[in-house]
């Protein structure tokens, strides 16, 4: 599949396998690439028109998507059928397939994109504002903002999310929570973790620093001895 980035315009060649996975598809995302992903869900599941994500674009790591009611059509390698139908139907969605892990700090901790089903009566709350939005409620948008909550898919509703799983603050953490804070948590883990690992950093050149300091003393200490030795030899 040839696309064009949506975001930098960055052309993209993606290829899928004849039951529409996506081949080679990265999962395992830095955590700045990670929050990149999480705004991205945001914007596109409150915009109402998510589309199928297929890949990663090269070029700036923004969701590579397409849209649900485009006509694909896969033809299979092995006994030459065509798959066609809209890309909803006929592609498997990676959207929730990235994840991250976190370290440093008081936070060792995984999150993980998820995709919800109204059906199942689990929801995380809105996308863009995080306000509570029930599954049993039949409007689509979130009560409190208006943005799009739940998207048509299928026969029923679909919703996104982010799972949280791992220790925060020291403590064992788990939580279902909306994407965007999803995106805050994640962002002041990536933070912490970061000042966590140059601390350390610090702490060891300080440490270099003291004991080389200490080394030249002793250099120092020595060659004043020797000197006054052979001066009064």
């Amino acid at each position: 599949m040839r696309l064009v980035c949506g975001r930098c315009g960055h052309p993209a060649e993606v290829t899928v396998a004849g039951d529409g996975q996506p081949v080679g598809f990265e999962s395992e995302l830095t955590a700045t690439a990670m929050l990149e992903w999480l705004a991205y869900a945001r914007a596109a599941l409150a915009s109402g028109e998510p589309g199928v994500v297929v890949g990663t674009c090269t070029g700036c790591r923004a969701p590579l998507a397409v849209g649900d009611r485009v006509e694909v059509a896969l033809p299979c390698p092995h006994c030459g059928e065509t798959a066609r139908g809209p890309a909803a139907d006929v592609l498997v969605d990676q959207r929730t397939e990235p994840w991250t892990h976190v370290t440093g700090g008081e936070a060792d901790v995984e999150y993980r994109l998820v995709m919800l089903e109204d059906v199942r009566g689990v929801a995380a709350g809105c996308a863009a504002c995080g306000a509570p939005t029930p599954p049993a409620d039949p409007s689509n948008r979130c009560p409190s903002c208006r943005a799009v909550a739940w998207m048509a898919r299928g026969q029923g509703r679909l919703q996104l999310g982010v799972r949280v799983d791992g220790q925060r603050d020291r403590k064992p953490f788990k939580a279902l929570v909306p994407v965007v804070t999803g995106e805050a948590m994640l962002n002041a883990d990536a933070r912490h973790g970061t000042r966590a690992r140059s601390g350390r950093s610090l702490a060891g050149a300080t440490a270099l620093g003291c004991a080389s300091a200490i080394a030249a003393l002793v250099l120092l200490i020595a060659a004043a001895a020797i000197a006054a030795h052979f001066a009064h030899c």
